[in-house]
């Protein structure tokens, strides 16, 4: 007989939302009846980019040198570092950002990338004191219950509902009752949101960001369905970064769930950690 679980396994073998749809989706793919699947999980097949893919790979194969340097080598422990620096350049050349590969980390896959960072700067500190991560607007994404270890990680806002034309309605930050409070580590909003799709407007980023600079804490952007890619946004949006914020992309819903690739994107101190 195995137990009693540590507190850390108490709070990770309970069931989660997270870790049920997770499954229910694997037990639907693993029949053998067809399965149309119309959300949640694995991005949609696009031939013409799973092409690409391919062909990269077979290159891959087919050299001595690029196979045995992804299967054969240890990578940086920063992660694959030509990636890295490629990355870099690319934001830099789009955006005009002021990074290096030395603001960038890649985790296996982002869910691990928000475990650390969320353990990081908030929690239980070795004072005694607590501090959370503040949730600006909701709803917001259910898998970010899962990766705090403390109980009383998280503290969210509720947010301003407009409604529009032909019963459609748009999320805002409620700012008039949005305290960063002395407990606050971090402020985090996804944008796109999943599951509602809100992607809070420039505007509010950058107010939220004025904000955490004011409270000297991070701002936390989860980027995994947007900006700069794979642009899943179907409005008038601007990626943002500066050394107050922690970019989060990852390379799933690019098409390539399968590498768990998560990204992170920040000042050298927080990388360095």
């Amino acid at each position: 007989m195995v137990g009693p679980w540590s507190k850390f396994g108490d709070r990770y073998t309970r069931p989660t939302g997270a870790l049920e749809l997770m499954q229910d989706l694997g037990a639907a793919m693993d029949g053998e009846h067809s399965t149309l699947l119309l959300g949640g999980g694995n991005p949609g097949s696009i031939p013409e980019v799973q092409a690409i893919f391919r062909r990269r790979l077979a290159e891959i194969a087919a050299s001595d040198e690029s196979f045995e340097r992804l299967v054969g080598r240890y990578a940086h422990p920063q992660g694959e570092r030509r990636f890295r620096r490629l990355l870099a350049e690319l934001l830099v050349r789009e955006y005009g950002w002021d990074l290096t590969v030395d603001n960038i980390v890649l985790t296996a896959g982002s869910q691990t990338g928000f475990f650390l960072l969320f353990n990081l700067l908030a929690g239980e500190f070795s004072d005694g004191s607590r501090r959370r991560i503040l949730l600006p607007i909701t709803p917001e994404y259910i898998g970010y219950t899962d990766v705090g270890l403390g109980e009383d990680h998280f503290v969210a806002q509720l947010p301003i509902i407009r409604e529009l034309p032909d019963n459609f309605f748009k999320y805002h930050v409620n700012f008039d009752d949005l305290k960063v409070t002395g407990d606050i580590a971090a402020i985090c909003v996804s944008r796109p949101t999943n599951p509602t799709g809100n992607v809070i407007t420039d505007t509010e980023l950058r107010k939220l960001d004025r904000m955490a600079r004011a409270a000297d804490v991070p701002l936390i952007v989860d980027s995994a369905y947007g900006l700069p890619f794979p642009r899943i946004v179907f409005t008038e949006s601007t990626p943002l970064w500066n050394d107050n914020v922690i970019l989060c992309m990852s390379l799933s819903k690019l098409g390539l769930p399968g590498v768990r690739t998560g990204i992170i994107i920040a000042n050298e101190e927080i990388i360095a950690a």
